[in-house]
């Protein structure tokens, strides 16, 4: 080895251990804190104070241990962060010139109480009249304009920190968001929390940690991922931010996000994918805070099942169990409705929505200012496929909804099960309605539906009520002879089609119609939706072909030419054995006038012949 690379390499080893000799004999550990006090103010406007003891470190890098730290932000009378240990990890270079620039700072058993903002007073529409309503629409769209108009034009906005540390470190850690209210304040515990190369000049930050926001349901979030920071641009950057969550829903809540947000313009498009139990999502969503929609969103789930949404836990369940159900009466939530302004285009490969599995569900709605406007929402449901459009109007203190739609193919059998009715039937339904309604409440708004319903049925067998063995029971009383067959049990329709007029809280059938082998079926009823009480009455006719059940069923001339009844009435929750019966004092009572007209004519065209005879 040369003697000019011996230099090379052993001057700089030299020059440190030269510093690091003389360095305790010019810096003394005041002097240091008098320093990096000095410094810390400068880099994050912040004022040290110390009241435990300092101690100084040369190996393996300078840098000063403080203990019973306060710190106190710009503006702050009184500190409002306390920390049990601070140490700085100091540069050397710098410090022969008598300058402090932080390496690394690390924060454990910090203590930090947040103010909170002065935040625009949240304004109650409840008791609002309808022209005041009108009248908070326009303001707060004349709010939103000009908000965003100064945001657009003022300058830069100034971070209280002007940060540049290689390396935060900050553990057990305890945040208190304090509410303008009073109210207790939202505490968040750092347990541990990373920032390599902290700044805010859109250099690459590398962010690692876990938080955790203690409650009866404790959530914990775990993070890592890279950001940047751009002051001067006012921009925050996600290059790759991943979160797992814990305490949100029943299982582990996967998100990551990739994206930026204006931070003068209070706004954010991000690219979003999220994972958890089997479900993934993914898409985009844009936030902003003077624009409408303020949030618009395109997401695309695998599945959707509202248990995911359920919070961990037997005690969380239970406790959700003991929660009163909404009443009926309850008036509707329509403040909290408009205060959303949304646009969402959500694609659902399967979802499940109050026990009726949807495939292939496509919703696009838009909502403002109370108003929700479902632009299209398909699926495939129960076998059957669903179109409709609606619009649930709460602008005004009495809410109206408007909708429409078809539903072609639907499987009854599956359809009732999801509603927890009995298997009374099976076959397949089309659909078709055009509805409306008004009201303050939920149950104003189903007891106030109107509108048109069709009906039309196919292959639809109703699971016992044997309407053919009722009415050969009945033929068979008038033939005075008794029946050898054994009839089923289910009622099989060739065909069944109705015209229903919603009215009142009532179903109205008018009229229904019914075909089987050997006998046809017109009547009406009404049908109650809140109890699902009903009363329908039928008029059979009967044909010759009833005679291939039993020979005791045959048909003459004068059973085809009145009117079988046969009413049904019950709940549709009730015993279906015991719906249907077959009207038989009235059709003896029809028979015996018919028989008493058919003979009266008889004899009158008889007198009439010797009339004309003589």
């Amino acid at each position: 080895m040369t003697r000019t690379k011996a230099l090379l390499i052993v001057a700089p080893l030299a020059l440190t251990l030269v510093a690091l000799l003389l360095l305790p004999l010019f810096v003394d550990k005041d002097k240091l804190l008098e320093l990096a006090s000095a410094a810390i103010r400068e880099q994050t406007g912040a004022t040290l104070t110390v009241e435990g003891p300092v101690e100084l470190a040369l190996i393996p890098r300078i840098g000063l241990s403080l203990a019973d730290v306060s710190l106190a932000m710009p503006g702050e009378e009184q500190a409002g962060l306390q920390v049990r240990s601070l140490q700085l990890g100091l540069q050397l270079l710098p410090l022969l010139s008598g300058r402090v620039e932080v390496h690394t700072l690390s924060l454990d058993g910090l203590t930090s109480r947040i103010a909170a903002t002065e935040k625009e007073a949240k304004i109650d529409s409840s008791s609002m009249s309808d022209a005041q309503l009108d009248e908070f629409y326009l303001q707060r769209r004349q709010s939103q304009a000009e908000a965003g108009a100064a945001a657009g034009a003022e300058v830069a906005l100034a971070l209280p920190l002007a940060l540049n540390v290689q390396m935060l470190r900050l553990t057990d850690a305890r945040l208190e968001l304090l509410a303008a209210d009073g109210a207790a304040p939202t505490v968040i515990e750092v347990q541990r929390l990373e920032a390599q190369d902290l700044n805010l000049d859109a250099r690459p930050i590398k962010l690692q940690g876990k938080l955790r926001l203690p409650a009866e349901q404790a959530i914990t979030l775990a993070l890592q991922g890279t950001v940047r920071l751009d002051q001067q641009r006012q921009q925050l950057v996600l290059d790759g931010l991943e979160i797992e969550l814990i305490g949100i829903a029943a299982d582990l809540l996967k998100l990551q996000a990739s994206g930026e947000a204006d931070l003068n313009r209070r706004s954010a498009d991000l690219q979003l994918l999220l994972e958890a139990a089997g479900t993934r999502g993914e898409g985009s969503l844009r936030y902003t805070a003077f624009e409408s929609p303020q949030i618009d969103a395109t997401l695309h789930f695998n599945q959707f099942d509202p248990a995911l949404l359920a919070l961990a836990g037997p005690d969380a369940a239970g406790g959700a169990a003991q929660q009163p159900a909404a009443s009926a009466d309850d008036p509707l939530p329509l403040a909290a409705l408009r205060a959303i302004d949304t646009r969402a285009d959500l694609t659902v490969d399967s979802a499940l929505l109050g026990g009726h599995r949807i495939q292939n569900l496509h919703l696009a709605l838009r909502a403002v200012d109370g108003v929700i406007r479902i632009d299209s929402l398909t699926g495939m449901v129960h076998g059957g496929q669903l179109q409709l459009q609606g619009t649930f109007d709460g602008k005004h203190n009495s809410a109206t909804v408007a909708t429409s739609g078809a539903l072609s193919g639907l499987d009854i059998g599956s359809a009732l099960a999801a509603t927890e009715v009995g298997p009374i039937a099976t076959g397949q339904a089309n659909l078709e309605w055009q509805l409306s309604s008004a009201g303050r409440s939920r149950g104003e708004l189903m007891a106030g539906l109107n509108g048109p319903i069709r009906l039309a049925t196919a292959e639809l067998v109703l699971r016992d009520i044997g309407i053919e063995g009722m009415l050969c029971k009945a033929v068979a009383l008038t033939n005075q002879e008794n029946l050898t067959a054994t009839f089923p049990t289910d009622t099989r329709f060739e065909a069944l089609t109705a015209d229903i007029q919603l009215t009142d809280g009532s179903a109205l059938l008018r009229p229904l119609r019914a075909e089987l082998p050997g006998l046809s079926l017109t009547g009406n009823g009404r049908y109650e939706l809140l109890n699902q009480d009903f009363d329908t009455t039928f008029k059979a006719r009967l044909s010759p072909e009833l005679e291939t059940l039993d020979r005791a069923c045959r048909v003459s001339k004068r059973l085809t030419a009145i009117d079988w009844p046969v009413h049904c009435r019950g709940n549709a929750n009730g015993d279906a054995g015991k719906w249907c019966n077959v009207d038989s004092a009235k059709i003896i009572e029809d028979l015996t006038r018919n028989e008493g007209e058919r003979k009266l004519k008889k004899e009158a065209g008889k007198l009439l012949d010797k009339l004309f005879k003589r």
